[in-house]
């Protein structure tokens, strides 16, 4: 039996950081993305749409962003949200308070992540052992509902997608980025 696990970035948060950050504002500008949910100027496709609709099993994280696009999506089943699922953390905070815009801060903050840097509340071998027991989850929920959707971020399901690789599933070596963007894996 062909199983699928389809990965789904959230749509457009309702906040999206403009003009020049300080580094001690970070965790309230955070807190603030954190809790936004979808812009109402942000629609899926509509393959997008019915992908979920007729999806076994619909996963979200229990970050807003998500839930909110995942009711947006309108699924046919009720949507498990489940934490194992989050954006990776950004900093929590910066030791120096200089302006930056923020994507320049959010480009750091990945880079750092990339190099292994631990500034961040998790460390990059407990992001590596979260996002393997969230492919594992995915892949496990698959053999009983052959169709499974993530409604996640964008870098967790990079991640997510880079394990399901190794697992031998079949697809893009890199999901799609955009918000709504989707990228479908393949077994069997």
């Amino acid at each position: 039996m062909s199983r699928t696990i389809s990965l789904i970035r959230h749509g457009k948060p309702t906040i999206t950081p403009q003009g020049w950050i300080g580094g001690h504002e970070l965790p309230q500008v955070i807190n603030r993305i954190q809790s936004a949910k979808i812009a109402s100027d942000s629609f899926p496709t509509g393959d997008v749409q019915v992908l979920v609709q007729s999806a076994k099993l619909v996963f979200t994280s229990d970050i807003p962003r998500s839930m909110h696009s995942a009711q947006i999506l309108e699924p046919t089943i009720p949507p498990v949200s489940d934490p194992i699922f989050r954006e990776v953390d950004f900093w929590l905070e910066c030791p120096i308070n200089i302006r930056l815009p923020f994507h320049i801060w959010l480009f750091l903050d990945r880079l750092l992540l990339s190099l292994g840097c631990s500034s961040h509340a998790q460390s990059q071998a407990h992001i590596k052992k979260r996002v393997k027991k969230a492919a594992e989850l995915l892949e496990q929920q698959s053999y009983e509902a052959s169709s499974v959707v993530l409604v996640g971020h964008g870098i967790t399901n990079l991640f997510i997608a880079r394990e399901l690789k190794k697992r031998g599933w079949c697809g893009p070596r890199i999901p799609k980025m955009e918000h709504w963007g989707c990228t479908s894996y393949s077994l069997g």
